[in-house]
C-alpha cells in the first residue's frame, strides 16, 4: 500500500525557492527529498501562479467555529445590554414624573352635561 505524505507550506517554498535560484536542480531536490521531480514542478506552477494555499488544519476550522459562536454571543449580549439602558432610561423617567397619569377634571363633573 503506498504511502502519501503532506508537506508544508513552508518547505514547498524553501524547496521551490532553491531550485529557482539554481542552488539546487530539481533532480537533486527529489533525490534528497524522496520526492519526484515532476511533483517539484508541480508546486512551481502552484507558487508562481499564485495557487499555493495552505489548507486550515482541523484545529483551525474547530477554532474558527468558536470564534463565530463567540461572535454571535456577543452579538446577542450587546442588544440585551442596549435594551436594558433603554429601559433603565424608561424608568428613570416614569420615576422623575411620579408615575401620575394627567387627566381631566374629575369624573363627577362629566356626569353633569355641558353647559
Amino acid at each position: 500500500m503506498k504511502r502519501y505524505h503532506q508537506y508544508s507550506e513552508d518547505f514547498k517554498r524553501s524547496l521551490v525557492a532553491q531550485v529557482d535560484s539554481g542552488a539546487i536542480t530539481k533532480a537533486a531536490a527529489g533525490r534528497e527529498n524522496d520526492i519526484s521531480p515532476s511533483l517539484i514542478d508541480r508546486w512551481q506552477q502552484q507558487i508562481h501562479e499564485g495557487r499555493m494555499q495552505s489548507r486550515p488544519t482541523t484545529r483551525e476550522r474547530q477554532l474558527e467555529r468558536e470564534l463565530d459562536r463567540y461572535k454571535k454571543k456577543v452579538g446577542e449580549l450587546t442588544i440585551q445590554n442596549e435594551l436594558l439602558k433603554k429601559l433603565n432610561e424608561t424608568y428613570a423617567s416614569t420615576r422623575r414624573s411620579n408615575g401620575y397619569i394627567v387627566t381631566g377634571g374629575s369624573t363627577d363633573q362629566s356626569k353633569r352635561g355641558a353647559k
